[in-house]
């Protein structure tokens, strides 16, 4: 459990493609939305419309959480297997929304991403499911060895019990999650109950090792002053759905994985789209729609935004790569204009935002449907 050494997770042979059900239950950038300064601007300063529009019924789907999803898929034991994608800094919130509702309730296992804040903050949440095996006695948890490390630095007691302290009724080392790590490999695709999940790297942001500040967070020998990128898993699931969320760059080698000669695309991308530019560590909307062209999957969802679009201007953007919607700029608001201008000529595509809440359901034939678009 959580003192115990990691597996090594190796590759497996592959397995039949189950149905998928996916619920985004965070699809904000690593603030999250709303933006406390924005809802507490002064009169003086041009008001955010995004942040604001939280406060009424009709902005509820610019309620923005940290990137966050849970996949549900028949296992092969015949039982529904629960998968959750990054716990971050307010996954409680999102659980306490979005599992009551949909039913969700024991967590099979969890993957991350990376070691950001906005992804792996959460994990000492997860004790509301094992304390006392109040939901279930352990969760397994799937993480590159670098994110590994990196728990071990920012949170000891989530990986040897020895580090554990607090007080209450119980002793300290029953206040923490119990946790059996696993640790996965790029390209190397792994199990969870016959549920296969092929990890692969893009690439977030530059870091810099002369920035360390003593940290230990050096990246492959880098001398000093030298840059070297910082890699965040994404993932394929039963070759049927890429995530691939907090990345500004995908690899050449990497497409090989994604688009592998010979074979179908997939039915499902999600992806990541901060706002209409570019930025260090996320795709601007031109970066996410040259990937999502390039690897020609039937239905593509944003994620990962900020503030400076909101949900209904990103549907509208959306609707324009189809080419089957008539585009009248004349009542468009700037972001929008700005947006469809941004749209380089190229293969018409279906990609809409991702919503917190929203579910997306792939059946074993291919057929895809959510509840919001369709």
């Amino acid at each position: 459990m959580s003192n115990s050494l990691p597996s090594i997770v190796t590759d497996l042979a592959s397995t039949a493609i189950a149905p998928i059900e996916l619920v985004f239950l965070g699809t904000g950038t690593s603030s999250s939305l709303p933006h406390l300064d924005c809802l507490t601007a002064p009169p003086d300063r041009e008001p955010c419309s995004t942040c604001l529009s939280t406060l009424t019924p009709e902005g509820k789907k610019n309620i923005r959480r940290n990137t966050s999803a849970a996949l549900r898929v028949q296992g092969k034991d015949g039982n529904t297997t629960t998968i959750v994608i990054d716990v971050g800094k307010n996954f409680q919130a999102a659980a306490v929304e979005w599992f009551p509702k949909y039913n969700l309730r024991r967590i099979d296992a969890v993957i991350i991403t990376h070691a950001h804040a906005d992804a792996m903050n959460g994990l000492d949440d997860l004790r509301g499911w094992t304390l006392g095996g109040a939901i279930q006695s352990h969760i397994d948890v799937y993480v590159s060895l670098p994110t590994f490390r990196e728990v071990q630095r920012a949170f000891p007691y989530l990986v040897s019990k020895e580090f554990a302290s607090g007080g209450g009724d119980l002793s300290s080392f029953s206040q923490v999650p119990e946790f059996a790590w696993h640790i996965i490999d790029d390209k190397v695709p792994f199990e969870i109950n016959g549920i296969r999940i092929t990890p692969f790297t893009g690439i977030s942001t530059p870091v810099r090792q002369s920035l360390d500040h003593g940290l230990g967070l050096k990246l492959h020998g880098a001398g000093p002053g030298q840059i070297h990128p910082y890699f965040c898993f994404g993932f394929i699931i039963q070759d049927s759905m890429i995530y691939l969320s907090d990345v500004s760059h995908i690899p050449e080698d990497t497409w090989k994985v994604l688009k592998p000669e010979g074979k179908d695309p997939p039915q499902v991308l999600v992806i990541d789209c901060l706002r209409l530019n570019g930025h260090t560590s996320h795709m601007g909307l031109q970066d996410s729609l040259a990937a999502i062209r390039r690897l020609g999957a039937k239905r593509n969802y944003w994620t990962g935004f900020g503030h400076e679009v909101a949900h209904d201007e990103y549907v509208t953007i959306g609707k324009a790569t189809e080419g089957s919607h008539p585009i009248d700029m004349s009542n468009m608001t700037e972001t929008e204009k700005r947006g469809v201008e941004l749209i380089e000529e190229g293969k018409e595509v279906w990609v809409r935002p991702a919503h917190d809440g929203l579910r997306v359901f792939v059946s074993s034939d291919g057929v895809i449907r959510d509840e919001t678009y369709d």
